[in-house]
């Protein structure tokens, strides 16, 4: 069943990843918010007593700063929540805009692989991706079952891309919104719950599509 013809599921997962991504609350997003990312991640290593050596944070700062330029048109996009918003809705229309995705993707993706292993753990997937932006581990469980593909215990860079893409661009509920963690029911608007509800009680644990 398709539950929705529009494009305001998707722009509920643009307005919420603005959200996590604006650390400082200044409402809008930046260079500094992308590699304050990166740094979260590192720090989250050494933690764990993972060292992360100077040389690797100067190449991460680089290459995320080079990612969010590329995607945003030098910040232009991340002025303000709606201009973010309404530009992530019009380029997911854009022909090939997939394919570009995934290439613009790859720099983070090397760029926040610290560990230099070229795939995620379950554990790396939480340092790296979901704990920075301030969601929890179970939000991490969540994500990474529903991008795990082959179910290996492993994130790959193509599942981990196909994930993020799909989230930025699916206009219906399809696994992929929970690449980001879970979302609660009662946070989206009325005619999403229904939807939304199915897909957490199947769980996403097989290949279902749209709910």
């Amino acid at each position: 069943m398709t539950c929705f013809k529009d494009r305001s599921f998707q722009r509920y997962k643009l307005e919420r990843y603005f959200d996590l991504l604006d650390f400082d609350n200044n409402q809008r997003v930046n260079t500094k918010d992308l590699v304050l990312w990166g740094e979260r991640a590192a720090a989250n290593y050494e933690e764990a007593g993972i060292h992360v050596s100077e040389e690797k944070l100067k190449d991460m700062r680089k290459k995320m700063g080079r990612v969010f330029n590329c995607m945003t048109i030098f910040s232009w996009a991340g002025k303000n929540k709606k201009r973010f918003v309404n530009y992530g809705v019009t380029t997911s229309k854009l022909p090939f805009f997939k394919t570009i995705f995934r290439v613009l993707l790859l720099p983070a993706w090397h760029a926040l692989d610290f560990k230099g292993n070229g795939e995620l753990s379950l554990q790396d997937f939480y340092f790296v991706i979901v704990k920075p932006i301030g969601l929890t581990e179970e939000d991490a469980k969540i994500a990474f079952q529903v991008m795990d593909e082959d179910k290996n215990g492993m994130l790959s860079v193509e599942e981990f891309t196909q994930g993020v893409i799909d989230y930025f661009s699916d206009t219906e509920v399809t696994k992929h919104a929970f690449a980001y963690g879970g979302i609660k029911v009662d946070d989206v608007p009325e005619k999403y719950k229904e939807c939304l509800q199915k897909s957490i009680e199947e769980s996403w644990n097989d290949n279902e599509g749209e709910c």
